[in-house]
């Protein structure tokens, strides 16, 4: 009998652990469509613009792009908030700086040597005509510089800086987006004004380099201006077709030979231009 009692509660006590064991398993999710991300401006060439985000992940080195539609004001960016040295882009900066708070107060003599300085220092990026400037920026306006920098909010840009070249190894640096924002204050003449804004778009316009952004685009109008060391390469302009007005700056470093990233930037700076480009009439 007292068998018989036994199993009999073993077989309940077994019946109840397996209910219990049923209440605590998680229960199936029915198999539902996960929905797709939803973005305020979902970019015209969605596969283009990830394939180009894994070409720049592949890179041999350190690359940085941010650009953007002026048209439609859809972005790719990656690394945009890099840090690089700008290379011969900081002549920009330079050029900024003079037509902003050194012409207005200059003789005829010296507005006509400013105006030769800064052509050569955009046209064919020649690197006296920078240095001359400068000595001139520190001889008689030695905040423009840094003036031009707070004014155009540009946070982590160091132009001719002891203390950049302490931190980074190079006496000016920039970030991507910092120096398209730069470029696009000159294309929309909002910090210069129409006359000066003109005068370096057009000079941009013309430069001698064709090797980075306007190599695979020829027939449309590209300003631009590229810059090169040991080991750094960049470029930041604009592509305009007279439909799309498109912004692109590249920075890269490489341990690679000088035609790897030059190269990149190039194959890089088309598919930018193809993934950002509107159909639309």
């Amino acid at each position: 009998m007292n068998k018989a009692i036994f199993i009999f509660f073993s077989m309940i006590l077994l019946l109840l652990l397996s209910a219990c064991s049923s209440l605590n398993t998680p229960q199936k999710k029915p198999d539902v469509e996960t929905p797709a991300p939803i973005t305020s401006q979902p970019l015209p060439n969605q596969e283009s613009s990830l394939q180009l985000i894994n070409e720049l992940k592949q890179f041999n080195g350190e690359v940085g792009l941010y650009a953007r539609n002026l048209k439609t004001n859809q972005t790719l960016q990656f690394n945009e908030n890099m840090i690089f040295p700008t290379a011969s882009t900081h002549k920009l900066i330079v050029a900024i700086a003079v037509y902003k708070y050194l012409y207005t107060n200059a003789s005829t003599s010296e507005k006509r040597y400013y105006d030769e300085s800064i052509k050569q220092m955009i046209v064919i990026s020649d690197n006296p005509a920078f240095y001359e400037l400068l000595d001139i920026i520190e001889a008689r306006q030695p905040d423009a510089l840094t003036r031009v920098l707070n004014d155009l909010h540009l946070v982590s840009t160091r132009i001719h800086s002891r203390e950049a070249f302490k931190e980074y190894g190079y006496h000016s640096v920039t970030t991507p987006y910092e120096m398209s924002q730069v470029f696009e204050t000159i294309y929309n003449d909002t910090y210069l004004g129409r006359e000066f804004s003109s005068i370096l778009k057009e000079e941009l316009s013309n430069t001698i380099f064709k090797e980075e952004i306007p190599r695979y685009l020829q027939g449309k109008k590209v300003l631009h201006k590229v810059g090169e060391l040991p080991g750094v390469q960049c470029d930041v302009g604009i592509i305009d077709d007279g439909q799309n007005v498109i912004l692109i700056s590249l920075y890269a470093t490489t341990k690679q030979p000088q035609p790897y990233a030059s190269n990149f930037l190039a194959d890089i700076s088309a598919k930018t231009y193809n993934a950002l480009q509107s159909s639309n009439p």
